[in-house]
């Protein structure tokens, strides 16, 4: 047994059977706190674009757009298997914010598009972190989620500490519109480590 092995043993109250989906897991929340925790400043910035003045005004679309898109959700997931719509879901997210990177990048209606962004980055917290969180609850029985939830949560206090160190590193050489480049690696990866869950 390595040294990696056996710090897992310890550091992960799981069977070996368990472990390997427990690791998948923390790194699928890792890569989508850290992708969150990119976009989170951003979003904050984004929201002052133009002026404080509209801030109500977005704030108050973030509720309407909340509870047009909830019963849309709901839909979706009734008619979708969990197997189809997790990916569909992180892509729609990877390619919205593709969308906006091309756009800022290319200076259409900048204050426009920045308080779209702060409205749409008010909801992907809400909408990636309750899909992930569905799926931990279908992957693991009530008995395993006991055990193995600390774990994975961990995972996304890292990624949490790991975003916003992304931002910082990265800010001044990028500039804040390439962050979206990097929030879309974090994204993309978090898919791509579900898969293998």
């Amino acid at each position: 047994m390595t040294s990696l092995q056996r710090w897992l043993t310890k550091a992960v109250p799981a069977t070996p059977q368990e472990r390997a989906a427990a690791v998948w897991s923390f790194g699928y929340f890792f890569a989508l706190l850290a992708g969150y925790y990119v976009l989170r400043p951003l979003r904050d910035q984004m929201g002052i674009a133009g002026g404080i003045k509209a801030l109500p005004w977005m704030f108050t679309a973030t509720f309407v757009t909340l509870l047009v898109a909830q019963p849309l959700y709901g839909a979706l997931v009734s008619r979708v298997t969990r197997a189809r719509f997790i990916p569909v879901v992180y892509h729609f997210f990877v390619a919205n914010l593709a969308l906006f990177w091309l756009l800022l990048t290319a200076g259409v209606a900048t204050v426009i598009v920045a308080r779209v962004f702060f409205v749409w980055g008010q909801r992907v917290q809400l909408f990636a972190v309750a899909v992930f969180w569905s799926f931990m609850a279908d992957l693991f029985t009530s008995e395993q989620g006991k055990r193995l939830f600390g774990f994975i949560g961990a995972g996304g206090t890292a990624g949490a500490l790991v975003g916003p160190a992304v931002t910082i590193g990265l800010s001044v050489p990028l500039g804040p519109t390439n962050l979206l480049i990097a929030a879309i690696i974090f994204l993309e990866t978090g898919c791509v480590v579900r898969l293998s869950a």
